[in-house]
Protein backbone atom coordinates (compact mmCIF):
# COMPACT_ATOMS: atom_id res chain seq x y z
CA UNK A 1 0.00 0.00 0.00
CA UNK A 2 2.85 2.36 0.85
CA UNK A 3 4.46 1.65 -2.55
CA UNK A 4 1.19 2.41 -4.30
CA UNK A 5 0.92 5.77 -2.49
CA UNK A 6 4.49 6.64 -3.42
CA UNK A 7 3.87 5.78 -7.10
CA UNK A 8 0.72 7.89 -7.15
CA UNK A 9 2.57 10.88 -5.69
CA UNK A 10 5.38 10.49 -8.21
CA UNK A 11 2.92 10.26 -11.10
CA UNK A 12 1.10 13.36 -9.88
CA UNK A 13 4.34 15.31 -9.65
CA UNK A 14 5.35 14.21 -13.18
CA UNK A 15 1.94 15.20 -14.52
CA UNK A 16 2.17 18.65 -12.90
CA UNK A 17 5.66 19.21 -14.36
CA UNK A 18 4.56 18.15 -17.86
CA UNK A 19 1.50 20.41 -17.77
CA UNK A 20 3.63 23.35 -16.61
CA UNK A 21 6.12 22.76 -19.40
CA UNK A 22 3.31 22.49 -21.95
CA UNK A 23 1.79 25.72 -20.69
CA UNK A 24 5.13 27.50 -20.92
CA UNK A 25 5.66 26.34 -24.51
CA UNK A 26 2.08 27.31 -25.35
CA UNK A 27 2.68 30.83 -24.09
CA UNK A 28 6.02 31.00 -25.90
CA UNK A 29 5.69 28.93 -29.09
CA UNK A 30 9.25 29.80 -30.16
CA UNK A 31 10.97 28.91 -26.89
CA UNK A 32 12.88 26.07 -28.57
CA UNK A 33 12.91 27.34 -32.16
CA UNK A 34 15.84 29.47 -33.25
CA UNK A 35 16.58 31.13 -29.93
CA UNK A 36 16.83 30.72 -26.19
CA UNK A 37 14.07 33.02 -24.96
CA UNK A 38 15.45 33.26 -21.46
CA UNK A 39 18.91 34.44 -22.48
CA UNK A 40 17.91 36.26 -25.66
CA UNK A 41 20.39 34.23 -27.71
CA UNK A 42 19.73 33.38 -31.36
CA UNK A 43 20.88 29.95 -32.45
CA UNK A 44 21.77 29.14 -36.04
CA UNK A 45 24.21 27.59 -38.49
CA UNK A 46 27.26 28.97 -40.30
CA UNK A 47 26.93 28.67 -44.08
CA UNK A 48 29.22 29.41 -47.02
CA UNK A 49 28.62 32.32 -49.40
CA UNK A 50 27.16 30.08 -52.13
CA UNK A 51 26.87 26.43 -53.12
CA UNK A 52 28.21 26.46 -56.68
CA UNK A 53 27.54 23.84 -59.36
CA UNK A 54 30.56 23.81 -61.68
CA UNK A 55 30.40 22.50 -65.25
CA UNK A 56 32.39 22.37 -68.48
CA UNK A 57 31.49 24.68 -71.35
CA UNK A 58 31.73 21.79 -73.83
CA UNK A 59 30.86 18.10 -73.94
CA UNK A 60 33.37 15.30 -73.62
CA UNK A 61 34.77 12.46 -71.54
CA UNK A 62 36.37 13.26 -68.19
CA UNK A 63 39.92 11.89 -68.27
CA UNK A 64 41.28 13.35 -65.05
CA UNK A 65 39.83 14.28 -61.64
CA UNK A 66 42.39 16.10 -59.53
CA UNK A 67 40.36 16.65 -56.35
CA UNK A 68 38.48 14.64 -53.72
CA UNK A 69 35.36 15.46 -51.77
CA UNK A 70 36.09 17.61 -48.74
CA UNK A 71 39.25 19.09 -50.25
CA UNK A 72 39.91 22.81 -49.88
CA UNK A 73 40.87 24.53 -53.13
CA UNK A 74 42.05 27.99 -54.10
CA UNK A 75 40.90 30.17 -56.99
CA UNK A 76 42.58 28.96 -60.19
CA UNK A 77 43.27 25.41 -59.01
CA UNK A 78 42.65 22.83 -61.75
CA UNK A 79 39.86 20.45 -60.74
CA UNK A 80 39.07 18.28 -63.79
CA UNK A 81 40.05 17.80 -67.43
CA UNK A 82 38.16 16.49 -70.44
CA UNK A 83 39.81 14.59 -73.31
CA UNK A 84 41.91 17.15 -75.22
CA UNK A 85 43.71 15.30 -78.02
CA UNK A 86 41.72 16.81 -80.91
CA UNK A 87 41.87 20.29 -79.39
CA UNK A 88 45.66 20.06 -78.89
CA UNK A 89 46.09 19.12 -82.55
CA UNK A 90 43.92 22.04 -83.63
CA UNK A 91 45.93 24.47 -81.49
CA UNK A 92 49.19 23.24 -83.07
CA UNK A 93 47.72 23.51 -86.58
CA UNK A 94 46.44 27.05 -86.03
CA UNK A 95 49.71 28.15 -84.47
CA UNK A 96 51.68 26.77 -87.43
CA UNK A 97 49.51 28.68 -89.90
CA UNK A 98 49.77 31.88 -87.91
CA UNK A 99 53.52 31.71 -87.41
CA UNK A 100 54.25 30.83 -91.05
CA UNK A 101 55.52 33.98 -92.81
CA UNK A 102 56.49 32.55 -96.21
CA UNK A 103 53.54 33.97 -98.13
CA UNK A 104 53.58 37.40 -96.53
CA UNK A 105 57.39 37.67 -96.95
CA UNK A 106 57.05 36.86 -100.66
CA UNK A 107 54.19 39.35 -101.07
CA UNK A 108 56.20 42.01 -99.28
CA UNK A 109 59.16 41.40 -101.62
CA UNK A 110 56.91 41.63 -104.70
CA UNK A 111 55.35 44.86 -103.46
CA UNK A 112 58.79 46.38 -102.81
CA UNK A 113 60.11 45.31 -106.25
CA UNK A 114 57.00 46.58 -108.04
CA UNK A 115 57.26 49.94 -106.28
CA UNK A 116 60.94 50.23 -107.28
CA UNK A 117 60.16 49.33 -110.91
CA UNK A 118 57.37 51.91 -110.99
CA UNK A 119 59.64 54.59 -109.54
CA UNK A 120 62.41 53.83 -112.06
CA UNK A 121 60.00 53.74 -115.01
CA UNK A 122 58.41 57.01 -113.93
CA UNK A 123 61.84 58.63 -113.80
CA UNK A 124 62.81 57.36 -117.27
CA UNK A 125 59.47 58.44 -118.69
CA UNK A 126 59.67 61.92 -117.16
CA UNK A 127 63.28 62.57 -118.29
CA UNK A 128 63.43 61.20 -121.82
CA UNK A 129 60.22 59.32 -122.53
CA UNK A 130 62.43 56.20 -122.55
CA UNK A 131 59.41 53.92 -122.02
CA UNK A 132 55.91 54.12 -123.38
CA UNK A 133 52.96 55.37 -121.41
CA UNK A 134 51.42 51.91 -121.66
CA UNK A 135 54.51 50.33 -120.05
CA UNK A 136 54.40 52.91 -117.28
CA UNK A 137 50.69 52.18 -116.69
CA UNK A 138 51.41 48.43 -116.55
CA UNK A 139 54.11 49.03 -113.93
CA UNK A 140 51.70 51.15 -111.88
CA UNK A 141 49.05 48.43 -112.11
CA UNK A 142 51.55 45.76 -111.06
CA UNK A 143 52.60 47.88 -108.06
CA UNK A 144 48.97 48.42 -107.02
CA UNK A 145 48.19 44.71 -107.32
CA UNK A 146 51.24 43.76 -105.30
CA UNK A 147 50.29 46.27 -102.62
CA UNK A 148 46.72 44.92 -102.49
CA UNK A 149 47.97 41.35 -102.24
CA UNK A 150 50.23 42.31 -99.34
CA UNK A 151 47.29 43.96 -97.56
CA UNK A 152 45.12 40.87 -98.13
CA UNK A 153 47.77 38.55 -96.71
CA UNK A 154 48.31 40.86 -93.74
CA UNK A 155 44.58 40.71 -92.98
CA UNK A 156 44.66 36.94 -93.45
CA UNK A 157 47.51 36.72 -90.95
CA UNK A 158 45.40 38.62 -88.41
CA UNK A 159 42.52 36.20 -88.98
CA UNK A 160 44.91 33.28 -88.46
CA UNK A 161 45.97 34.80 -85.14
CA UNK A 162 42.33 35.04 -84.03
CA UNK A 163 41.75 31.43 -85.14
CA UNK A 164 44.75 30.38 -83.05
CA UNK A 165 43.40 32.22 -80.01
CA UNK A 166 39.99 30.62 -80.54
CA UNK A 167 41.58 27.18 -80.63
CA UNK A 168 43.42 28.00 -77.40
CA UNK A 169 40.16 29.08 -75.76
CA UNK A 170 38.42 25.87 -76.88
CA UNK A 171 41.27 23.89 -75.32
CA UNK A 172 41.09 25.94 -72.14
CA UNK A 173 37.37 25.24 -71.80
CA UNK A 174 38.13 21.54 -71.49
CA UNK A 175 39.93 22.22 -68.23
CA UNK A 176 37.77 23.01 -65.20
CA UNK A 177 39.31 25.37 -62.64
CA UNK A 178 38.05 26.74 -59.33
CA UNK A 179 36.70 30.26 -59.66
CA UNK A 180 36.98 30.96 -55.93
CA UNK A 181 38.35 29.55 -52.71
CA UNK A 182 36.14 26.81 -51.34
CA UNK A 183 35.52 23.21 -50.31
CA UNK A 184 34.61 20.41 -52.73
CA UNK A 185 31.28 19.28 -51.29
CA UNK A 186 30.29 16.74 -53.96
CA UNK A 187 31.71 15.13 -57.11
CA UNK A 188 28.90 14.39 -59.55
CA UNK A 189 30.93 13.02 -62.51
CA UNK A 190 34.20 11.13 -62.28
CA UNK A 191 37.04 10.14 -64.60
CA UNK A 192 35.79 7.90 -67.41
CA UNK A 193 32.28 9.36 -67.44
CA UNK A 194 30.97 11.61 -70.20
CA UNK A 195 29.32 14.94 -69.62
CA UNK A 196 27.34 17.39 -71.69
CA UNK A 197 28.02 21.11 -71.91
CA UNK A 198 26.86 23.02 -68.82
CA UNK A 199 25.91 19.83 -66.92
CA UNK A 200 27.15 20.02 -63.28
CA UNK A 201 30.16 17.80 -62.63
CA UNK A 202 30.92 18.90 -59.05
CA UNK A 203 29.68 21.16 -56.28
CA UNK A 204 31.88 23.76 -54.61
CA UNK A 205 31.09 25.46 -51.29
CA UNK A 206 32.31 29.04 -51.73
CA UNK A 207 34.14 29.94 -48.49
CA UNK A 208 35.34 33.35 -49.65
CA UNK A 209 32.83 34.59 -47.06
CA UNK A 210 30.95 32.86 -44.24
CA UNK A 211 27.48 33.75 -42.97
CA UNK A 212 25.57 32.92 -39.82
CA UNK A 213 21.98 32.03 -40.75
CA UNK A 214 19.02 31.72 -38.41
CA UNK A 215 15.24 32.01 -38.25
CA UNK A 216 13.62 34.01 -35.47
CA UNK A 217 10.30 35.55 -34.47
CA UNK A 218 9.19 38.80 -36.02
CA UNK A 219 9.61 40.79 -32.79
CA UNK A 220 13.20 39.65 -32.43
CA UNK A 221 13.97 40.30 -36.12
CA UNK A 222 12.71 43.86 -35.78
CA UNK A 223 15.56 44.60 -33.35
CA UNK A 224 18.12 43.90 -36.09
CA UNK A 225 19.04 46.17 -38.97
CA UNK A 226 21.42 45.99 -41.91
CA UNK A 227 25.02 46.77 -40.96
CA UNK A 228 24.46 46.27 -37.24
CA UNK A 229 27.45 44.87 -35.32
CA UNK A 230 26.80 41.63 -33.44
CA UNK A 231 28.79 39.02 -31.54
CA UNK A 232 28.71 35.33 -32.41
CA UNK A 233 30.01 32.46 -30.34
CA UNK A 234 30.48 28.74 -30.59
CA UNK A 235 29.35 27.01 -27.42
CA UNK A 236 31.49 23.91 -27.89
CA UNK A 237 34.70 25.92 -28.15
CA UNK A 238 33.59 28.77 -25.90
CA UNK A 239 34.98 31.08 -28.59
CA UNK A 240 33.52 34.38 -29.81
CA UNK A 241 33.88 36.19 -33.13
CA UNK A 242 32.42 39.34 -34.67
CA UNK A 243 29.73 39.67 -37.27
CA UNK A 244 27.66 42.23 -39.16
CA UNK A 245 24.00 41.87 -40.10
CA UNK A 246 23.82 41.63 -43.88
CA UNK A 247 20.22 40.52 -44.46
CA UNK A 248 16.92 40.55 -42.59
CA UNK A 249 14.16 38.99 -44.64
CA UNK A 250 11.16 41.27 -45.14
CA UNK A 251 9.04 38.16 -45.65
CA UNK A 252 7.58 36.17 -42.74
CA UNK A 253 7.35 32.42 -43.31
CA UNK A 254 3.64 31.58 -43.27
CA UNK A 255 4.16 28.13 -41.77
CA UNK A 256 6.45 28.99 -38.86
CA UNK A 257 5.91 32.74 -38.43
CA UNK A 258 9.69 33.27 -38.48
CA UNK A 259 11.96 35.60 -40.46
CA UNK A 260 15.33 34.60 -41.90
CA UNK A 261 18.46 36.59 -41.08
CA UNK A 262 22.06 36.43 -42.31
CA UNK A 263 25.12 37.75 -40.51
CA UNK A 264 28.42 38.21 -42.34
CA UNK A 265 31.18 36.69 -40.22
CA UNK A 266 34.05 39.19 -40.01
CA UNK A 267 37.54 37.67 -39.97
CA UNK A 268 36.34 34.10 -39.27
CA UNK A 269 38.74 31.95 -37.20
CA UNK A 270 40.58 29.16 -39.00
CA UNK A 271 38.55 26.42 -37.31
CA UNK A 272 35.18 27.86 -38.36
CA UNK A 273 33.65 25.93 -41.25
CA UNK A 274 30.23 25.69 -42.93
CA UNK A 275 27.79 23.65 -40.88
CA UNK A 276 29.15 24.82 -37.52
CA UNK A 277 26.47 25.82 -35.03
CA UNK A 278 26.72 29.22 -33.38
CA UNK A 279 24.83 31.59 -31.12
CA UNK A 280 24.23 35.24 -31.90
CA UNK A 281 24.26 37.83 -29.13
CA UNK A 282 23.30 41.38 -30.01
CA UNK A 283 26.00 43.97 -29.35
CA UNK A 284 25.24 47.08 -27.35
CA UNK A 285 23.62 49.76 -29.51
Amino acid sequence: MQNMLFSSATFAMWTFTSVAAFAQNTLDPYATVGLNAGAGDIRGIVECRDDLELSFASAGVIVETLIVEGQTVKSGDILMRLDQQVENIEVDRRRTLWESSAEIDAANARATLSAQQLQAGQKVYDVARGISREDLQNRRLAADLAKSELARLTTQKSIEEYDYRTAQENLKRRTLSANTVGIISKIVRRAGESTQANDPVLELCDTSALFFVANLPVQQAETLEHGQAVTLRNIGREASFDGEVSFVSPVVDSASGLRRIKVHVLEPPAWLSPGTSAVLTLASR
